[in-house]
């Protein structure tokens, strides 16, 4: 399980695009218990816990989306179909 800092790091977008994602659903994600919170701050991953908790992300989810198209048009594709002739 990954927090959210890290799957943005992984996905490379912030991490509001990543709460973006767990909100539409794109994106599964839980909330961490009270043991897992403690482990995250005693190894160092995350520095405090917000009033609203932490989500994790699985790991799988993670891979999956690394692999999804992104938005908007590639750089360095052309919009203008070959067949065209200007």
């Amino acid at each position: 399980m990954l927090v959210v800092a890290e799957a943005a790091v992984l996905l490379g977008v912030k991490s509001g695009r990543v709460h973006a994602l767990i909100e539409s659903g794109a994106l599964p994600s839980r909330f961490a218990t009270r043991d897992e919170i403690a482990q995250l701050l005693s190894l160092g991953r995350v520095r405090g816990v917000p009033g609203t908790g932490i989500r994790l992300v699985p790991r799988y989810a993670v891979e999956a989306a690394q692999h999804r198209p992104g938005r908007g048009w590639r750089k360095g594709r052309s919009r203008k179909p070959k067949d065209a002739q200007a």
